[in-house]
Formats: structure tokens, C-alpha cells, sequence
């Protein structure tokens, strides 16, 4: 199953608040680029180096070491502050990224090169991405996405993205995706708006 074409969409999700419903209103796929009131650009650290470390800095927790936590997540506020953004990515990845276990299972299939190589690179660019999904009882649809973090759980390594289909933010195994594909379009200046909408929902099921 393959996506097909993708056609003009727009975020309406009123429980996200004003924010989202006022990057949502200017937030279309197609050739335009998306407009809305986003906040000034900052310079950042090169994102290859802030994803690691925010990645890092979010396992703190886990470690046993309740001084060296305590300083992560002081260093952790510190840079939220001076880029709110990657304050945000940092509390999704405490919450939904890697966990120790106490074991690993065996049967769980791996995500595939290309396939992760598609998604961060549409993360990177905020870019739509379309693919077909077969769920865990075998259902399979058609998606379009708005993508926005990949996490790396136990059970395998997911997408948290918004899904056009179902007007809401939703999690994909990359194990389980077909062809995914980039998408004309451009979020942009709603994906801060987005994160902050991702953490919500998620923040009382860490």
C-alpha cells in the first residue's frame, strides 16, 4: 500500500489551545510555506550535537545518581531557556525516549536505514511525510504526518508526529511504515507551537 496524492490540510485540534489554533490557521501543504506568528530565530548549536546531548541530558534519571540528575536538569533549564525548543524536545525525550530494561525482546523487528534516514531528514526540514501503516492488530492505512521527534523505547524505535487523519498527535513504529515519503510543504513556523502541543498530551502518561 502506497500513499497517494496529498491534499490541502489544517490543524484544528481546539484542546491544544490558542497557540496551535493560531499556527493551525495559517498551516498548509502544498507549495507555499506555512506563516504564522513564530517567535524570532535564534542561533542554535549544531542539531546533531544539541539532539545528542538533549538526548543525554534526559536520561539523567535513569542513572541512580540523583546529584549528577539534579544537574542535568538544571543544565537542561538553562538551555530551555535560551532555546525554548530544545526545553521542550528535552522533556518529550525524559518521558518517551530510551529507558533501561531489564531485558530487550528478542522478536522485536528493527527500523530500517531508509527508513529512519527519510524521517530525520523531514524532521530536520519540517516537511510532511506520507507512508502506509499497518497497526498492531494488522490494520492498515494511509497516513500524513507533520513529524516531529523520533524516541527510542524498548519495544522500538517511534515517530511522534500530528497525523492528518486523525486531527491529533499520534506515535508510529518505523518498524511498521511503507514507503514514506516526503510531501511538499513546510511547518515550520508552527512546529514550536506543535512540540508544546506533543508534551501536553503526553506529559501525564510519562
Amino acid at each position: 500500500m502506497r500513499p497517494g496524492r496529498v491534499s490541502p490540510m489544517t490543524i484544528t485540534r481546539r484542546a491544544l489551545g490558542t497557540r496551535i489554533a493560531g499556527a493551525a490557521a495559517a498551516l498548509g501543504f502544498g507549495n507555499g510555506v506555512a506563516t504564522s506568528v513564530a517567535a524570532s530565530p535564534m542561533p542554535v548549536m549544531d542539531p546533531d550535537l544539541r539532539d545528542a546531548a538533549l538526548r543525554g541530558l534526559a536520561l539523567a534519571g535513569h542513572r541512580g545518581d540523583p546529584v549528577t540528575a539534579a544537574a542535568d536538569n538544571a543544565a537542561l533549564a538553562r538551555l530551555a531557556e535560551a532555546d525554548p525548543e530544545a526545553g521542550v524536545l528535552g522533556r518529550i525525550y525524559q518521558m518517551l525516549d530510551v529507558r533501561p530494561a531489564a531485558y530487550w525482546p528478542d522478536n522485536v523487528p528493527a527500523a530500517g536505514t531508509a527508513e529512519l534516514a527519510i524521517l530525520h531528514a523531514a524532521i530536520r526540514a519540517n516537511r510532511p511525510v506520507a507512508f502506509g501503516y499497518t497497526d498492531l492488530d494488522g490494520n492498515q492505512t494511509t497516513r500524513t504526518v507533520l513529524p516531529l521527534a523520533l524516541v527510542h523505547p524498548p519495544q522500538g524505535v517511534k515517530l511522534l508526529a500530528w497525523c492528518a487523519e486523525r486531527q491529533d498527535f499520534r506515535q508510529f513504529f518505523v518498524r511498521s511504515m511503507e514507503a514514506p515519503t516526503p510531501q511538499p510543504g513546510d511547518f515550520s513556523a508552527s512546529r514550536m507551537a506543535l512540540l508544546e502541543g506533543l508534551l501536553s498530551k503526553y506529559s501525564g502518561r510519562a
